[in-house]
């Protein structure tokens, strides 16, 4: 099989839904372009065809939609992430709230947030920290969730936690679900970004990320 997966088209400047895409790439060996668009942009772009974002442009011209399809996808062009069923839950796990309700926490401005009818961020914590402890359990001996060998919806679930953690509530996220759980999580979020294509992808991408007045954009 061709490791040539097309074109990711995703937003500039968010740290959000391409990056696993983009870890998974990276770890498996598959060539990927990015087609980074405005806000302004998208809403010219969006179509039937394409009514959200990521979606891959593919070589033979063919649309792929949902990022836990493309997800998987890419996992199975690179060969060396573990797909089954149950990575095929994390991955559903980290793309649905309130695990991935941390991106626009992270990458939009506070004023956009009611208009996405998010929780507060006090209620947003109650609902995630359950989760995490409940990940933190699944995890068992390690270091990933599908053993020894990495899994691609582990991915999402790193960005996940990385998202969390540096966002908002960071803070209050690791009082929520406790010294014990999060050592294990950090465990796995550290033993992860070594991964090799992964821990070059991390180190080349941008440092500088979120829209502008969003709680990334005034991180040092």
């Amino acid at each position: 099989m061709s490791k040539n997966a097309g074109t990711l088209v995703y937003f500039m400047g968010l740290q959000s839904r391409g990056e696993p895409c983009r870890m998974i790439a990276a770890y498996g060996g598959v060539e990927m372009k990015d087609k980074l668009v405005t806000m302004e942009e998208w809403g010219k772009m969006k179509s039937d065809k394409t009514p959200y974002m990521p979606y891959i442009e593919q070589p033979d011209g063919k649309i792929k939609l949902e990022t836990v399809e493309i997800c998987k996808h890419l996992a199975e062009m690179g060969g060396k992430f573990v797909v089954d069923e149950k990575q095929a839950e994390l991955a559903k796990t980290a793309n649905s709230p309130p695990m991935a309700t941390a991106d626009p926490y992270l990458n939009l401005p506070e004023e956009m947030w009611k208009n996405m009818k998010l929780p507060s961020l006090k209620d947003w914590v109650k609902q995630v920290a359950p989760v995490l402890k409940k990940l933190a359990g699944d995890l068992g001996d390690g270091p990933f969730f599908a053993g020894k060998t990495p899994g691609y919806g582990e991915a999402h679930i790193w960005h996940n936690i990385e998202n969390q953690i540096i966002g908002p509530a960071g803070d209050q996220i690791k009082e929520a679900v406790g010294e014990e759980d999060m050592k294990k999580l950090m465990a796995f979020h550290a033993k992860f970004k070594e991964l090799p294509g992964v821990k070059e992808y991390l180190a080349g991408r941008p440092k500088k990320f979120g829209a502008p007045g969003s709680f990334a954009s005034k991180l040092a």
